[in-house]
């Protein structure tokens, strides 16, 4: 009965070859020392309500029955930003003094951007006492540009949990870390393993349904302690090899072999002046809407926009690439609400097509290609 409480399990994703015996390691906050993982989870978002003191909202975060976070912005006299966080840190469900917040807003490409730092008191799971320490950031994004838009606060965990076991006389470190934000350690969340700590924290994201690989042998977890204090796991057969698995997932393997044009797609920045181009050639128009965050953007412009076959098919176009975050009045007529947004205009404008996230060399060949 304790055990139910205590650890979620999993089910196997497929039959196992030859049972082993299941590892169980245990699991702890790293030592502060500055190192963190290579990528960043997904925070989570509450929504904010107008109140006479500011924005306020709240958030769920622990187990079943652990009241809610209450959280209030407040602008500062004389401030014009949202400078101070107050958050329900005890969870009594008043925002006292000592839980105010408050920090230097900064401008980030037009964006005003509040930061927050803060740590919370998670008591333990049924059956145990006591609480532990969850620290999080917390961000608001405020878009003069956009005085309409529905305010909502982001978070996320800072830092993850991790441990290091023995396995056939070798040391194997662990790492487990929330990818859904609920202070709850469940399948739904990430791992890792790893034969030193440096490849642990560069490894990439997987989930506790997937496997992770260790000396070329497989792993699968079977139960993780809600808490985050231990992690069991075991090892099967998934009927690949770890190189056949990775050259399975390689998404790029394709683009990379693509033959090279001597000149990548020549993208202008200038929308009116590539309509009018387009008008006086009797061509349309190939936009591109981009970030400079955007990671998918950056592999298109590498391997994609360099490819022989889309500079080819792009030839009979006027291309330009649009920075979404400077043209927001094409981001709002084009209604584009991901990068990358690539787009088929005629040379009025009108929109003909549309493609959205990472397209491949093949598949923007055939998106500038087809016939409209």
């Amino acid at each position: 009965m304790l055990a139910a409480l205590l650890c979620t399990l999993f089910a196997p994703q497929q039959p196992e070859s030859a049972p082993t015996a299941p590892i169980t390691v245990r699991l702890a906050p790293p030592p502060s020392d500055g190192r963190g993982l290579r990528w960043s989870p997904k925070g989570a978002t509450v929504p904010l309500a107008k109140e006479d003191k500011g924005l306020a909202g709240t958030f769920p975060l622990g187990h079943a029955g652990t009241p809610p976070v209450a959280v209030r912005l407040q602008r500062s006299e004389g401030s014009d930003r949202y400078d101070q966080l107050s958050l329900d840190a005890d969870r009594d469900g008043r925002l006292g003094e000592s839980e105010r917040l408050t920090t230097q807003p900064r401008d980030q490409r037009g964006k005003w951007w509040s930061s927050f730092e803060a740590e919370i008191a998670i008591p333990l799971a049924a059956g145990r006492k006591g609480t532990r320490p969850y620290p999080l950031s917390l961000w608001f994004v405020e878009d003069p540009h956009e005085p309409e838009a529905k305010p909502a606060l982001r978070w996320s965990r800072r830092g993850f949990v991790e441990g290091q076991v023995e396995i056939a006389g070798q040391r194997a470190f662990v790492l487990v870390t929330e990818l859904h934000m609920d202070g709850i350690f469940d399948q739904r969340d990430a791992w890792a393993l790893a034969t030193t700590r440096e490849a642990l924290l560069a490894a990439p994201s997987r989930t506790l349904e997937q496997h992770a690989w260790l000396a070329s042998k497989a792993w699968r977890a079977t139960a993780i302690d809600p808490d985050g204090l231990s992690l069991t796991f075991v090892s099967f057969d998934p009927g690949i090899s770890e190189a056949e698995e990775a050259a399975k997932a390689d998404l790029y393997a394709a683009d990379r072999k693509a033959p090279r044009a001597v000149q990548p797609v020549p993208f202008g920045k200038d929308f009116a002046a590539a309509l009018a181009q387009a008008r006086a050639q009797g061509r349309r128009v190939f936009v591109d809407f981009q970030t400079t965050w955007c990671g998918p953007c950056r592999q298109m412009e590498q391997l994609v926009y360099t490819a022989r076959p889309v500079v080819e098919a792009a030839s009979g176009y006027v291309p330009v690439v649009l920075d979404g975050d400077e043209q927001r009045q094409l981001v709002k007529r084009y209604r584009v609400t991901a990068y990358p947004t690539m787009l088929l205009l005629d040379a009025d404008g009108k929109e003909l097509k549309r493609a959205v996230g990472y397209r491949g060399v093949a598949a923007m060949v055939a998106f500038l290609s087809e016939r409209l």
